[in-house]
């Protein structure tokens, strides 16, 4: 590989694609001067596309299924707050998204959403025609990022040993197996935002990149947000959900550093049995309803997700997707 032909200037998608590809199994010294070039090049989207693309195409999974949803952050905001992504994804799968959730274990504690799937119950490991069935029966499956796709994983000492942010920590959010075909992504400034929302336009996804006025890499309940909507294009546009919410919502409210508490709170918020919670996940629910052309706009969403919880809805889903006993 001649690295000084391809990093010197930005690669097309198809390019990227398969520079990726080649690149998985080379030494780390060959994968250091990748990054490294990469960084001090600058990433574009078309090329955070097709390395995205790649790490999909070499993932275990091989099920194409349409129609799917995922929501997803990209973390290190550092607020403790419960898993909202996850929990907003198991409310929406009792709605009637078809939900491919994509996430991985906490790596600074034992917050992340697979944590919470783990408090739950869940069976991680299971065959493709158990994906698919659970897709058809359920309208909900966990993927878990290192039991798909060990590719991340030949990076990581390549990434401790250079110091800086490389293009792996915005991979991690575009590279769900199941490539679903609609996503709501958190990203903790408006920087990564807007890189993410041209991304899925390079990528032919629709949804929503979400970042709060607070660094929150979620919808936050005490800033205003600024959310780009893509479908095709890109429409820019703030909502400040304290104008939606019945009670103002303090951010003890809503987080622990307990992660027991943490997951309880969670449930409790998808029972309906801690409204504050509750408003929560509805908040981060909602724009997966819209990109779904359930709802029209966020706050009808909202409110229509308030009252699914309210009326006790989201329990069913919980056991019956979990080995989780109320």
């Amino acid at each position: 590989m001649n690295n000084a032909e391809h990093f010197s200037r930005n690669l097309s998608k198809n390019e990227a694609k398969n520079t990726m590809i080649n690149i998985v199994d080379m030494p780390d010294s060959d994968k250091a001067n990748f990054l490294t070039d990469l960084h001090n090049k600058g990433e574009t989207a078309e090329e955070i596309a097709g390395f995205a693309d790649a790490l999909r195409s070499l993932s275990k999974l091989k099920i194409k299924y349409e129609t799917l949803t995922d929501i997803v952050g990209t973390g290190g905001d550092r607020k403790n707050t419960i898993n909202v992504s996850t929990s907003a994804s198991i409310v929406l799968a009792s709605m009637g998204i078809k939900i491919a959730k994509h996430g991985n274990f906490g790596i600074t504690g034992s917050h992340g959403s697979a944590d919470l799937m783990k408090f739950l119950g869940y069976n991680f490991r299971m065959p493709e025609y158990e994906i698919v069935k659970n897709l058809n029966e359920k309208n909900y499956v966990y993927i878990l990022a290192p039991e798909y796709n060990e590719n991340f994983a030949k990076f990581s000492r390549v990434r401790k040993f250079l110091g800086f942010k490389t293009v792996f920590n915005i991979l991690g959010p575009l590279t769900n197996p199941l490539n679903p075909d609609t996503v709501v992504l958190g990203a903790y400034d408006n920087n990564i935002a807007e890189l993410y929302s041209n991304i899925l336009i390079k990528d032919s996804k629709k949804g929503f990149v979400i970042t709060s006025e607070d660094g929150m890499d979620e919808l936050s309940p005490f800033s205003v947000n600024y959310i780009y909507q893509v479908d095709k294009g890109i429409n820019k546009f703030r909502l400040d959900p304290r104008k939606l919410m019945e009670d103002s919502i303090s951010i003890e409210d809503i987080s622990s550093q307990d992660s027991k508490k943490s997951f309880e709170m969670a449930i409790d918020g998808m029972k309906g049995k801690n409204k504050k919670v509750s408003e929560f996940i509805a908040l981060n629910a909602a724009p997966a309803l819209v990109a779904n052309d359930v709802y029209k706009n966020i706050p009808d969403a909202y409110f229509a997700v308030i009252e699914h919880i309210n009326g006790g809805n989201v329990m069913n889903k919980i056991k019956e997707v979990f080995n989780y006993e109320d």
